[in-house]
């Protein structure tokens, strides 16, 4: 019991002596468009390295284009922690050549995209490791159309 004590005593110094958190470190998610101060709409939004910005409208998007680097480091000093843009598939999970949009399979609602007509066949010998793979490099995959009735 006395070893309990003295570790939470640990703890509890070590959390204090560390002290506030800077509340720009803390972050805010973006709500407003960074070019008109309007709610954002989630709908519209472009992809910059890395990030996703969100705007009100079509139109923001093209303007933001001008100056992307600019208007992300204005929103980031004002505290503003800007969503991570997916990481879309870009590689055969099999091979890890670039993928073909032709050639596919629809696994568990996800799309997967393969390099060549041989790679389907092995993905499909064990699926949960090459899915499993695309997962731990942040691949996030498309969602497979919803089938024909």
């Amino acid at each position: 019991m006395r070893g309990l004590i003295i570790i939470n005593l640990l703890l509890a110094f070590l959390f204090l002596s560390a002290g506030p958190v800077p509340a720009a470190e803390i972050g805010k998610a973006q709500t407003k468009c960074p070019l008109t101060g309007e709610p954002i709409n989630k709908k519209y939004y472009a992809d910059f390295e890395g990030k996703r910005i969100f705007f009100c409208c079509p139109a923001c998007i093209e303007k933001f284009k001008a100056d992307p680097a600019g208007y992300i480091k204005k929103m980031e000093d004002q505290g503003i922690t800007l969503a991570k843009a997916p990481k879309l598939q870009t590689v055969c999970p099999v091979s890890g050549g670039p993928i073909d949009k032709k050639v596919y399979i629809d696994y568990k609602g996800q799309r997967v995209y393969f390099c060549c007509t041989d790679c389907p066949a092995k993905f499909k010998a064990d699926p949960e490791k090459y899915m499993k793979k695309m997962k731990d490099e942040g691949v996030e995959l498309e969602k497979a159309p919803a089938p024909k009735k």
